[in-house]
């Protein structure tokens, strides 16, 4: 987890203007900062250092400062890379996975991100050439954002660093806020701040001759082609290898465990290779029924010799932090959870926890959400339309979107269909199952769940690592025959039989809980109040805020449910007080 800025091919800016960039972010890399002006392009670099602290300092150069380097993320396979190099004649400097990149870009040029195994994002920049590459990991779990600026291209790792530009002008993407009151967040590549895009997940920039390349592919998810099942063994030795090289840190480490069979499983896995003292452990304990599994957390701690503390969340902690998860989150959303990766992050930074482990990853690939499962029980395998799937995940219906909006922004919220049906386009050839996982892979995942612990970690300092998200282990998931992922009413059915190996059936098979906040209920009651408040800020004239106030008066007494219309609203109103005040 680090934070990176620059900007390249631009005029009239400044290595001062670079480090009121990365100044912005310093919170994602608080051990050391560091500014390079080299040319056509200025490098920033904020850095969290979690393996060689005393040589890892970045912007980083090969032997002969020709080639340079901003990176945030981790390299797994840097060993073995690192190893290859040296036997090629390379020099090293330092024991980080960041120098491997400066030789690989030598020897291999583009071709070297099929090498990488991890999670990144990384301007190289090559003096000799005036030449820059800048890449982002295959499945998107480390955020890259850019905008053209004053002639070339700005870029960082999170949207406030370019927004810190002098003569940025912020304005609102007015129909990218629009899609989230259908999609519940912003589907990338687009942000709500205007100019401003992320690079595709899997994806690369190329700056030569004084010019910027369109994003270029590098890597496609596995999800059309021949199907190949896959054995509970082969499972296990994806996930141990990717447990193996994931443990490479010289700082201290835990664990989120939420008592679901992802997490769960992760434990299991990792506690056979943990190769410090007893694992710690943080797990969410919510009083509301169905919003906690906290119970099924201390079981699997208790039989894995984990020590688990509990993390309570109740309502008073929501108006506390809100506003710090809008400024993190940087974008609007409808998603709740955002709040416990936040109490989760502030949690482990307390205990001192660097490095945490997740379960993140399954739910995406193998249709594991439970509103997929419930969809899928009721239409036919093969024969549903991505329009009806659409009206499902759609966190507004026409009729509310007229009630909620004004006249004049209306419109932005009306062609979220169009966009969707669009969005999975180039998957038709696919079954529809097939054609909802690969939204959620292509979109979700990159756009929304693989934000919220990445951002919210990064505010506290802590680095999130996912075994599930190898992308070894996640393509032998994709790869899966849709009666694996999917099966008799079951989502991610693959991992669930697998798990079975640790944990009694019942415990696997039991009903899914989504690890969120029971925010409906809360603001019928205690944080009535502060909903009202918040549904009352200006918001440039996009909202009726009287009639929100009688949505949320039917939603108290119980005429109808506005959770999801509310919740989404809330957090814009906060999001356009934070950027846009």
């Amino acid at each position: 987890m680090c934070g990176m800025t620059g900007v390249v091919g631009a005029s009239g800016v400044s290595a001062a203007h670079v480090e009121q960039m990365i100044e912005c972010i310093k919170y994602r890399g608080p051990d050391e900062m560091g500014v390079k002006a080299l040319g056509a392009a200025i490098l920033g670099h904020a850095r969290l250092a979690v393996v060689d602290r005393e040589n890892g300092m970045q912007p980083m150069c090969n032997a002969d400062g020709s080639v340079w380097v901003v990176f945030n993320g981790e390299i797994y396979n840097f060993i073995e890379l690192r190893e290859q190099l040296k036997a090629k004649g390379y020099k090293f400097k330092s024991r980080c996975d960041t120098e491997v990149l400066v030789h690989l870009w030598d020897e291999k040029r583009e071709r070297m991100l099929d090498d990488l195994v991890g999670v990144f994002a990384f301007c190289i920049w090559d003096t000799r050439t005036q030449t820059a590459l800048l890449a982002r990991d295959r499945q998107g779990i480390k955020p890259f954002f850019y905008a053209p600026y004053q002639g070339g291209l700005a870029f960082a790792s999170e949207m406030k660093a370019i927004l810190a530009l002098p003569n940025f002008e912020k304005k609102v993407n007015e129909a990218a806020l629009g899609h989230v009151f259908s999609f519940n967040y912003c589907p990338p590549p687009e942000t709500c701040f205007e100019g401003i895009k992320q690079l595709p997940p899997g994806s690369y920039i190329r700056y030569q001759n004084g010019a910027f390349s369109q994003p270029v592919a590098y890597w496609q998810w596995p999800i059309s082609g021949e199907r190949q099942d896959a054995t509970h063994a082969q499972l296990e030795a994806a996930l141990d290898a990717a447990i193996t090289t994931q443990m490479r840190f010289d700082v201290d480490g835990g664990l989120f465990l939420s008592g679901g069979v992802d997490s769960s499983v992760i434990a299991a896995r990792l506690a056979r290779q943990w190769n410090r003292p007893q694992i710690d452990a943080i797990g969410l304990r919510i009083e509301e029924k169905g919003f906690s599994e906290y119970q099924y957390a201390q079981r699997v701690a208790d039989e894995l010799n984990i020590n688990l503390s509990a993390l309570d969340i109740t309502p008073q902690d929501i108006p506390a932090i809100a506003q710090s998860v809008v400024r993190q989150a940087e974008q609007p959303h409808g998603d709740f959870s955002f709040f416990l990766f936040y109490l989760l992050s502030r949690r482990a930074h307390e205990m001192g926890k660097i490095v945490m482990f997740t379960g993140d990853g399954p739910d995406e690939v193998m249709l594991g959400f439970r509103h997929n499962e419930q969809f899928f029980s009721e239409m036919p395998r093969t024969n549903f339309s991505m329009h009806s799937y659409f009206d499902l995940i759609s966190y507004s219906s026409d009729k509310d979107r007229q009630r909620m909006m004004s006249p004049g922004f209306l419109p932005h919220t009306q062609n979220a269909l169009a966009c969707f049906l669009e969005m999975v386009r180039p998957f038709a050839d696919l079954e529809p199952m097939e054609q909802v996982a690969a939204y959620e892979l292509h979109y979700l995942l990159p756009g929304n769940n693989a934000v919220k612990g990445d951002r919210m970690g990064a505010f506290w300092s802590i680095e999130g690592r996912a075994p599930f998200l190898d992308h070894r282990v996640s393509e032998l998931f994709a790869r899966l025959p849709i009666t694996s992922k999917y099966h008799q009413g079951t989502g991610k059915h693959f991992l669930k039989a697998a798990a079975v190996n640790y944990f009694d059936h019942d415990f696997v098979f039991r009903p899914k809980t989504m690890p969120t906040l029971p925010i409906g209920e809360w603001i019928k009651g205690p944080l009535y109040s502060w909903a009202r408040d918040v549904l009352a800020l200006p918001d440039g004239g996009r909202f009726d805020s009287k009639e929100l106030h009688v949505m949320l008066d039917e939603h108290r007494s119980g005429l109808h449910n506005h959770t999801r219309q509310l919740r989404t609203m809330l957090m814009t109103k906060l999001w356009l007080q934070e950027f846009f005040p």
